[in-house]
């Protein structure tokens, strides 16, 4: 065999081969195709592999940065076939077009306003006999006043823009780290090591691993096979198991999932130049060609299928939480009594000020009354677009959007959007125990073998198990299946790798955690785990059983040509190994039949290892003869090969709990969350780890092993003769409801369980009965066959450090490092996002009913809206600004609330007492500005019926206290729960907001003059303003304590 580092560099050849030599072997994926066209074409694989310029076990050896480069360059990059979003993301100029046409009453008022601007400049009959300086002094009033309104409208659209921009990029960078985190790895080969690659990163020539229930990342020729099974039904839409080998059929396709088995394969075809990607492209040419009504065609969007197979997922985004359904209905009521409010102003001011004008007045028609007219058409428009705002609809996206940049800092990446409306409002937590609850670190503890329990001393890695294998009269023997069972049955990508600058013999686990612990123990007793792996190639591996949650073990058989036999390795759950042992080894490593008296030994040992919080795995081997002999197995038959084994150990694996899971487990109790582990452990090392982490707390919670809960919720005793097995799905065995609801109220604990346990549990709890709290179900998962619990669950939760790309891709909110920590934190940042959008629309309301209801006041009695329509578009502005303030990071505080479920909904009675409540306050106060404050503040009364009129300190008084209400009035709106310390929290930089917000408006009073219509107020007149605008904040402690009075005395 030539190896890469022995060719000649210098005279290496560079990559001859095209695209389309590439594709020719792809296309050639029936049996046995491949193989010959390579053999006719190339001579042999290894002359392919060196054309190349990769090596079947050091892959890519040649300066392999700059080969990456090059192989991008010349065959592409694999990155995912993706069809171009429409949307605004990235794009100025599209943003800009799409707030065009959200803000097209911005652009009226604009419009009208340059209207305004050249009527100011009008003379007539009417003003040409008056003084040169009052003239001038109109005519000043009218053009300053009208272009301040065109510039204000200017800079709200372009700070919409701007703002909208920024928060599209950030959420663009947020997405795309999320989608490279929730990436497939794949272990490739590259310079002679071994390393997990994204899946965008693959290239051609790569040499990458692929096993059973992964994803095949490119188009590629299989090098070594072990029995590898796989679906194309993404690929070829033939939903069959199709067997693939170096030998026969070789091409594995991009999308294909690998059933059974495993393989190393070289990559041929990267990204667009695969057959699946083509394949789309194709589709995609056809959906949108002119004239195409097929079915294909008009669908929406493509379905999602289940990696497994063809089985439909169900679509994430027909998930609607209630905030968004609460959200269209408000948004609806709004928009038609903003409209039919706005009618009415507007007409009542046109008809009052021609009737008084022209009528009551006598005055015969003038160009310069048309100035007047547009005025109080922009009035119209203007209190319009404050009652409803164009942000209303779209203001909880925004606030998702606001917030998701924060939300990845707690290490949570959310997927779905309708996911925030849920995650605060989650009511049963239906979660894993590894990883989640658990540090997801593991290590053997105890090794029970020759009827003896040897302990491993952390973290000095000591133990009395070295001495015993060496005093042994069979040592080599017995240490030779112990350690090499443990390195050759287990996967063969799981490394143990010191981490750097680490002196406390912690090792970085790359790889299925349980696989990293028993290698660790290979190194811990001596051995080492590569060396074992490299007398123990993968092509002597004739067949591999992997892990799956139904064999619940994992099995190998190696060839063992010296011994003239296949020996098997098995590991895994102990009970499982255990019932498929015939024999064991005694204490002097002698294989002895294993009576009852041993397993009742073990049975007992198994017992203390889970009261101890240990999870149990059995070791165990067997050897069978090569030839046909009646010692022989044909090793299709998975049964008959894993029978009549031979125990080795037993051992105790630790994976402590996470140091302030107890904590983080009473902050979601306390908030009305009920917490359920259902996990595949058995129900004592479960129950266990629930106890510590204060997931079960007293007597009545339930601790249930999975077939014990399954005949419960059925109604069937143990004793029956139908409790031998429980078939899901058989109609005879059907769930009863009410056997169910008694059930999974008290449930803690439930250990060993099936895969389909959980998606049970998630729908019976998500169609509780009315006569319990209407329920939302948050269900965590990691493991491939989650992903129909995940994306059916009301919030799907996946564990991103340790899950599956399947469930990952199935799930509403990824969590990076997997805690139960980040869990409390998804869902205080569910309710802070909840909160947001409450006061967005709270605020809204107030403001919008005293602006449209001062205006028609105003319209009736003296034909002019008191507050003029640039001054409403100011108050326009700070909405705006105020939405910035929606999404505070959330604290503890915010999880004292009980949870809701689906029966949380935006108007609540709080909602309506301190809306109605402000209202009534605000509107009082203005009305008595309006019609006392002149004699009261002893000033003219600024009360006319012409928008066009000089500014007066009356009216000026009016839109000053209007404004500083409203700027108090959002401390209040800084908490929405009947909390009374509004100022909690104050001492951030956003808060900087409400003294800008303060600070302009002093400026607009005091120098704005024509500009705003203002005319400047002295100290004691700021200061009445300011005693009214504190009041808000006074008047809303006095709502909230005779609220909870009332509250108190209905108890």
């Amino acid at each position: 065999m030539i190896m890469a580092d022995e060719i000649d560099l210098a005279t290496r050849p560079g990559l001859t081969l095209t695209l389309e030599d590439l594709a020719s072997i792809v296309k050639r994926n029936g049996q046995g195709e491949a193989v010959e066209f390579i053999k006719e074409k190339f001579g042999n694989q290894k002359e392919l592999l060196r054309l190349m310029q990769t090596h079947e076990d050091d892959g890519i050896s040649h300066l392999v940065e700059e080969e990456v480069l090059k192989r991008q360059e010349l065959y592409g990059n694999n990155s995912l076939y993706e069809v171009e979003e429409a949307g605004v993301h990235g794009s100025l100029w599209n943003i800009i077009k799409s707030q065009l046409l959200k803000e097209l009453r911005l652009v009226l008022i604009m419009v009208l306003a340059v209207v305004s601007f050249g009527l100011s400049f009008a003379e007539s009959d009417v003003i040409k006999f008056s003084l040169y300086l009052e003239l001038e002094e109109r005519k000043r009033a009218g053009w300053v006043g009208a272009i301040c309104l065109c510039l204000l409208a200017i800079f709200i659209f372009m700070f919409q823009v701007v703002s909208n921009y920024f928060l599209e990029e950030q959420y663009a960078i947020t997405q795309r780290k999320r989608k490279l985190f929730s990436m497939a790895q794949v272990y490739t080969i590259r310079g002679s090591a071994g390393a997990y690659q994204p899946r965008d990163e693959i290239v051609v020539g790569d040499i990458i691993y692929v096993k059973c229930g992964s994803t095949v990342p490119a188009d590629g020729l299989i090098i070594y096979s072990s029995n590898v099974k796989v679906n194309e039904y993404r690929v070829t839409r033939r939903d069959s198991v199709v067997d693939k080998s170096a030998d026969g059929d070789a091409i594995l396709l991009k999308g294909s999932k690998i059933i059974d088995g495993h393989a190393r394969m070289v990559v041929l075809q990267v990204g667009v130049h695969t057959k699946l990607d083509i394949a789309r492209s194709a589709n995609d040419i056809y959906v949108n060609m002119p004239g195409n009504t097929s079915e294909v065609a008009t669908q929406s969007s493509p379905p999602v299928y289940s990696p497994l197979g063809s089985q439909r997922l169900r679509n994430k985004k027909e998930k609607k939480s209630v905030l968004t359904q609460d959200l269209e209905i408000i948004s609806n009521y709004v928009l038609i009594a903003a409209i039919a409010l706005c009618t009415i102003i507007g007409l009542v001011l046109i008809i009052n000020y021609c009737y008084q004008t022209f009528i009551a007045d006598d005055e015969s028609w003038d160009i310069t009354y048309l100035k007047d007219i547009v005025d109080l058409i922009i009035v119209t428009i203007t209190v319009f677009t404050i009652t409803y705002p164009s942000s209303l609809p779209s203001i909880y996206q925004h606030i998702c959007k606001q917030s998701a940049h924060e939300i990845r800092h707690d290490q949570i990446f959310v997927c779905n959007n309708e996911a925030y409306g849920i995650m605060g409002n989650i009511t049963t937590l239906l979660t894993n125990k590894t990883g989640v609850v658990t540090e997801n670190y593991m290590r053997v503890e105890g090794i029970f073998l020759f009827n003896e329990l040897f302990h491993v001393r952390w973290p000095d890695k000591q133990t009395n198990l070295n001495t015993r294998l060496k005093s042994m009269t069979h040592s080599s023997e017995v240490t030779n299946l112990l350690l090499e069972g443990m390195a050759v049955n287990t996967d063969y990508t799981a490394q143990i790798i010191q981490i750097p600058g680490e002196n406390h013999g912690i090792l970085q686990h790359i790889g299925d955690r349980i696989d990293c612990a028993l290698l660790e123990l290979v190194e811990i007793l001596g051995g080492h785990y590569r060396a074992l792996r490299d007398s123990n190639p993968e092509e002597k591996v004739m067949r591999v059983y992997p892990f799956n949650t139904s064999r619940k073990m994992m099995c190998c058989v190696i060839g063992k040509e010296e011994l003239n036999r296949n020996r098997v390795y098995c590991k895994g759950a102990a009970e499982r190994v255990l019932k498929r042992c015939s024999f064991y080894l005694d204490t002097d490593g002698v294989a002895c039949p294993l009576d009852t008296a041993t397993q009742s030994n073990f049975a007992s040992q198994i017992t203390e290892m889970s009261k101890s919080k240990l999870r149990t795995i059995c070791l165990a081997y067997r050897d069978m003869a090569i030839d046909q002999t009646e010692d022989s197995v044909d090793l299709s038959r998975e049964d008959d090969v894993l029978s009549k084994l031979t125990c080795v150990a037993l051992l105790g694996i630790s994976d402590r709990v996470r140091p302030k899971a107890a904590k983080y487990v009473k902050d979601l109790q306390r908030s009305g969350i009920k917490i359920t582990m259902v996990t595949g452990d058995d129900l004592q090392t479960a129950g266990a780890v629930a106890a510590e982490s204060g997931i079960i707390r007293s007597p009545k919670d339930l601790c249930l092993d999975s077939e014990v809960f399954n005949h419960k919720i059925r109604g069937i005793e143990m004793t029956s003769p139908s409790a031998s097995s429980i078939m899901y799905g058989d109609e005879s065995q059907m769930i009863k409801d009410d056997e169910f609801h008694k059930t999974w109220p008290s449930l803690g604990v439930l250990g060993g369980a099936h895969p389909d346990d959980k998606q049970v549990l998630a729908k019976g709890i998500s169609a509780a009965p009315k006569n319990l709290q209407p329920q939302l179900v948050a269900v965590t998962g990691r493991y491939i066959g989650d992903e129909d619990t995940l994306a059916e669950a009301d919030l799907g939760i996946a564990l991103g450090n340790i899950g599956s790309v399947e469930a990952k891709t199935a799930a509403d909110v990824i969590l990076k490092d997997d805690s139960i920590y980040s869990i409390r934190q998804a869902i205080m940042w569910g309710r802070n996002i909840w909160d947001g959008v409450v006061k967005f629309v709270q605020s809204l309301l107030v403001r919008g009913m005293i602006t449209s209801l001062v205006a028609f006041i105003g319209a009736c009695t003296f034909s002019n809206s008191p507050i003029r329509a640039i001054q409403v578009l100011w108050s326009y502005l700070l909405v705006n600004v105020s939405i910035i303030l929606l999404a505070d990071k959330p604290t503890r505080h915010i999880l004292k609330y009980k949870a809701a479920g689906s029966d949380n909904h935006i108007v609540s009675p709080l909602f309506v007492v301190t809306t109605i409540s402000h209202f009534i306050y605000q509107l009082a106060v203005i009305l008595v500005f309006i019609y006392k404050g002149a004699d009261f503040f002893d000033i003219d009364d600024g009360q006319e019926r012409s928008p066009s009129t000089f500014p007066t300190q009356h009216m000026t008084m009016v839109f000053n206290v209007f404004i500083l209400m409203q700027i108090f009035n959002q401390l209040n709106e800084r908490k929405v729960h009947s909390q009374q310390q509004v100022y909690d929290g104050l001492l951030q930089m956003r808060s900087l907001v409400y003294v800008g917000e303060i600070f302009c408006q002093l400026l607009i009073i005091q120098f704005s003059n024509y500009g705003f219509g203002c005319e400047a107020l002295d100290l004691d007149q700021w200061l009445w303003c300011f005693a009214f605008g504190i009041g808000t904040v006074l008047w809303h402690q006095i709502v909230l304590l005779s609220y909870k009075l009332i509250i108190l005395m209905k108890s």
